[in-house]
């Protein structure tokens, strides 16, 4: 017995302006990767490139746990060309993308639920950075996406990109807020109680300041921006 030949045709509705995000994801290859420490950490350094970063701080942990994200182009024989290393070390956990074949292995989107008292220490490119809830101090830094955190603690707090906003917002008072962009906004919600020294650079871009001023506070805020508008409450 015969059987014609068949074709099968699929098509999905993908919105406007969402075909390359589409694209890069049907490409992709995907695969989780577990990341679970048990305690104590005090602190988390993450070393990523090309995969974004989001961090939580939790109450009820006293490890860390989540995923990454492996994601890479072709089919890799099965296996993942990449995976992100866990190493701990006088409670400083260091999370680090490792290429296992070449350099251009791919990126990892990293997401993980932390003790809120840590300091986390986060680097990535091409790709934006997310901290909720974290009260150790942050130093964030990414290139051509967007930092966004929120609910930050009395740490000190730096974050640095291009080509992209940075938003932020503290129930803390650290001494020191520190913001670097370039063709991009900042906006910066202090606690609204503590007076700052702000000290902002920006050029073609509106600043607004409504925050708690004091040119002799000892707290700080450090802005510098190219094109972007500058707003601190």
């Amino acid at each position: 017995m015969s059987f014609p030949a068949t074709i099968l045709l699929t098509s999905v509705d993908i919105s406007p302006g969402a075909e390359e995000e589409f694209n890069r994801w049907y490409n992709e290859q995907h695969l989780p990767q577990a990341i679970q420490i048990t305690g104590p950490v005090t602190k988390v350094v993450i070393a990523d490139d090309d995969g974004s970063i989001h961090v939580t701080g939790d109450p009820a942990m006293s490890g860390v746990s989540g995923t990454a994200d492996l994601k890479w182009r072709g089919l890799g024989n099965g296996r993942p060309p990449l995976e992100v290393r866990q190493d701990i070390s006088d409670g400083v956990l260091t999370l680090t993308k490792n290429c296992l074949r070449g350099t251009d292995c791919g990126g990892a989107d990293i997401d993980i639920r932390v003790p809120p008292n840590v300091a986390v220490q986060a680097s990535t490119s091409n790709a934006g950075i997310e901290a909720y809830h974290i009260a150790g101090g942050v130093d964030l830094s990414t290139e051509n996406a967007g930092i966004t955190a929120n609910e930050l603690g009395s740490g000190d707090a730096k974050f640095h990109t291009s080509n992209a906003s940075i938003d932020v917002g503290f129930v803390g008072a650290p001494k020191e807020i520190r913001a670097d962009t370039s063709n991009a906004s900042v906006t910066i919600a202090t606690d609204g109680r503590t007076p700052y020294f702000d000290n902002v650079d920006t050029s073609n871009g509106e600043t607004k300041k409504d925050n708690a001023q004091n040119r002799y506070a000892d707290n700080v805020i450090n802005v510098s921006t190219s094109n972007g508008s500058v707003t601190i409450r």
